[in-house]
């Protein structure tokens, strides 16, 4: 008869908890695209992000749509202390972090004489 050892059990354990987890919302909202190159222009209207915590060597998915008949908009993942890009991406898809830090997303205009459309994002950890 076989008894299984605490560590076996305990390893079963965790490997289930990581098959049965959902991915997690991380970050969520609606901002205009970052034709003006600051998070609040002068008229007060939001253009980044809030700024959100992600952890080195976690996966994220980044997921974005921008309103208007004929746009394109890139993700830009901007350090929050500096401003700095960590990370960009042309289309939909994942960013793995190689430090834990704070940032927040901004989404610049790739279509000439476009602009000012509104963005819909959502940040989740990988499935």
């Amino acid at each position: 008869m076989y008894i299984p050892s605490a560590q076996s059990v305990l390893t079963a354990g965790l490997a289930l908890t990581g098959i049965l987890r959902e991915p997690r919302t991380i970050s969520e909202g609606s901002v205009l695209d970052y034709t003006v190159e600051k998070c609040i222009d002068d008229e007060g209207k939001t253009r980044c992000s809030k700024p959100f915590a992600v952890t080195k060597s976690t996966c994220y998915q980044l997921e974005w749509k921008t309103e208007g008949a004929l746009t394109h908009t890139t993700a830009e993942v901007r350090d929050a202390a500096s401003g700095e890009i960590v990370f960009y991406r042309d289309t939909d898809g994942d960013w793995t972090p190689e430090k834990g830090e704070l940032v927040y997303l901004d989404f610049k205009p790739k279509v000439p004489a476009t602009g000012n459309q509104t963005v819909h994002y959502v940040v989740k950890t990988c499935e």
